[in-house]
């Protein structure tokens, strides 16, 4: 593996949290419901899943933008962004508009972006004769995947450079990523990055016709898992350089230590038979962190449930942990939340900080038979009292993009 590149000394921390999730509207609520169990699983309410064979997902519930929001309520993905985003930025104790610190940088991941309006393009046909269909085709135009982060920017007040990451279901983590190395490099001090995806009847048909989704549960690496549940959400991270930090005063919750890219160039959809890609990206991003193995005391998987991704996951953990991997607890939060898609590795890589500051490793819920073929420490159905030092955030998505980010102890 070449050798990576490391710009410069700047120790780079969380000192935000946000979050919308299908099983809590803020940090606080999402943590106290993935440790009690409680799932965000329910029967669709978005749209009529009469053609499909499920009928179950992970919405999120009871959320409203707030009063006097600008966004339009047709934005789903840019209002759970916008939310969380705010969420993360007065736990940080910002002010976007007021007595702000610096230019504030956002960086968005994101699977589909604001896909509804497609769907409201394409059904009905009549939609798309008078009534202000002009209208409706020129929002289409205006709003690519970009226009979350533009408009959450807006509406914000964040001035900052800005970055879209449509990489997929590894989003979150690769704009983490990037505002890590952004504040490397100086180009800003202060970065707000996660990812943001809504619930959309293309992204549920896309994957329900890949056979890929759960009739009922989500069972993640247990030996009789039938897929995932698809979810929503959006989920953001306060970076920055502990210089800043220091200066306004405000408590590191973690280090965001290194990341890690890497491709499998193999599949659209499935995974590196061998996991190859999967096993790069973590030890890249390791060597980036200037940690090893022996260090991670908690991993954060990917494990979507699917009876493929879970297998290889594992294969690819026990190349690159070896004769530890029993010995590194691990677990899959999608057994709650669903698969957010975009937003998934940031609302993980959230709780990956709450288990460093809480100390208490969450666990895979809904796990009943363990698979051979994914033997791992997966902390099963309850949390795990632990004090990790450094801890691992997996995400792999379609494409066979992968990113993996490590996070430290403050």
């Amino acid at each position: 593996m070449p050798k990576i590149h490391r710009p410069g000394p700047i120790d780079v921390v969380v000192t935000g949290l946000g979050c919308i999730t299908p099983i809590g509207n803020d940090a606080a609520a999402f943590w106290q419901n993935l440790l009690a169990g409680r799932s965000g699983a329910a029967p669709i309410r978005s749209f009529s899943t009469r053609p499909y064979r499920t009928s179950v997902g992970c919405e999120v519930k009871d959320f409203t933008c707030g009063p006097g929001s600008s966004l339009p309520a047709s934005l789903r993905a840019t209002q759970l962004a916008a939310a969380a985003i705010g969420e993360a930025l007065r736990s940080a104790g910002i002010d976007a508009r007021e007595g702000r610190p610096a230019a504030i940088g956002l960086a968005v991941g994101t699977t589909m972006g604001e896909l509804n309006f497609l769907d409201r393009l394409s059904t009905p046909p009549a939609d798309l004769e008078g009534n202000g269909s002009s209208a409706i085709w020129q929002e289409a135009v205006d709003l690519g995947a970009f226009s979350i982060t533009s408009m959450a920017a807006e509406a914000l007040g964040l001035d900052g450079p800005q970055a879209t990451l449509p990489a997929a279901c590894s989003a979150g983590n690769y704009a983490i990523g990037q505002a890590l190395d952004w504040i490397r490099r100086g180009r800003a001090e202060i970065l707000v990055a996660g990812g943001a995806e809504a619930f959309s009847e293309s992204a549920f048909a896309g994957f329900s016709r890949l056979g890929a989704m759960s009739p009922d549960v989500c069972r993640p690496f247990d030996l009789n898992r039938k897929g995932l549940l698809l979810g929503e959400g959006a989920g953001f991270l306060v970076l920055e350089s502990s210089e800043s930090a220091r200066r306004r005063g405000a408590g590191a919750l973690a280090r965001v230590l290194g990341f890690g890219l890497s491709c499998d160039a193999h599949h659209i959809t499935g995974p590196h038979p061998a996991g190859a890609g999967a096993v790069e990206c973590m030890r890249g991003a390791m060597q980036d962190a200037g940690v090893a193995p022996q260090d991670v005391g908690y991993i954060s998987l990917h494990g979507t449930g699917t009876r493929q991704n879970d297998k290889i996951e594992s294969q690819a953990i026990r190349e690159v942990f070896g004769e530890r991997t029993l010995e590194v607890p691990a677990s899959s939060i999608k057994a709650l939340t669903g698969h957010m898609m975009g937003a998934a590795s940031a609302v993980e890589a959230i709780a990956c900080v709450l288990a460093i500051q809480c100390r208490l490793l969450p666990p895979t819920w809904n796990h009943e038979a363990r698979d051979p073929e994914c033997n791992l420490d997966i902390i099963p159905n309850a949390p795990r009292l632990a004090r990790p030092r450094v801890v691992l955030n997996n995400s792999y998505a379609f494409g066979g993009n992968n990113a993996c980010v490590v996070f430290g102890a403050p």
